[in-house]
């Protein structure tokens, strides 16, 4: 109860601002989202994964609210994120977002454990975890998965992604494996581009505040049930179906 009560008090204070300034940024066209339909976002009884590919830290921001305003009459529809423990959530300005968010302390095999062990409590509540697989933004990997012409290989150099159906992720880490094996749940592939335009991954004295007059996409993909699939399995097809999504016209 005292959850809900608090999901209640987010929602209707820093989910009702962000979520109108996010339908803002949609009615200006600064953010174009495909194929956002309740239907997909709805984690029914048994919960849903959205995992998304992570090029930049605008994307983070944005995803929470494509469950607006959804989440302002029922708790089922307030999503958890997952940000990284030191770099965000210990941040005492990070304080007021807390309650809809799970720590990740990356490198840390305890605290990653752990981590996974509250995502697997919360979608077994019913609940909607948001989750970038890559571990961190794209460009900091070291292992990549692209898809060049309808065809998807396996590099080590990051490639441009352009506007030709050439797309690239950062591997994904196992740990999204053992969560969709472990849990019934469906898993919601959402590609996302161009936030670094947006928020440049490299800071820059000369501008630094975002464009938020650069336009960014969310593209959202159709819900997947996993069945009985075995987690390397599991990790191969979603690494594909967000790199698919992303190569769609």
């Amino acid at each position: 109860m005292k959850e809900k009560i608090k999901l209640f008090v987010a929602a209707w204070s820093i989910g009702l601002l962000g979520g109108l300034l996010f339908w803002l940024l949609r009615i200006t066209n600064r953010v174009k989202v495909q194929g956002c339909e309740r239907r997909k976002l709805d984690p029914k009884s048994k919960g849903l994964i959205l995992i998304h590919n992570h090029p930049s830290l605008w994307e983070p921001a944005l995803l929470p609210f494509l469950f607006f305003p959804w989440y302002l009459f029922s708790s089922r529809f307030a999503p958890f994120s997952v940000p990284d423990k030191n770099n965000y959530y210990d941040k005492w300005w990070f304080s007021f977002l807390r309650i809809v968010c799970i720590p990740m302390e990356r490198g840390n095999l305890k605290g990653e454990v752990r981590a996974l062990r509250q995502i697997q409590e919360k979608l077994g509540e019913g609940k909607i975890i948001i989750l970038a697989p890559e571990g961190g933004r794209t460009f900091k990997g070291e292992e990549f998965k692209v898809i060049r012409e309808g065809k998807l290989d396996v590099v080590k150099s990051l490639p441009e992604i352009d506007s030709r159906g050439n797309k690239a992720i950062r591997r994904f880490k196992p740990g999204i494996g053992w969560l969709a094996s472990k849990n019934n749940v469906e898993i919601l592939p959402v590609w996302t581009e161009a936030g670094e335009r947006v928020i440049p991954n490299e800071f820059s004295f000369k501008l630094p505040f975002p464009r938020f007059w650069r336009q960014a996409r969310i593209k959202i993909g159709e819900p997947i049930d996993l069945g009985e699939l075995p987690k390397k399995e599991i990790i191969e097809l979603l690494e594909d179906s967000i790199l698919k999504l992303g190569a769609e016209g």
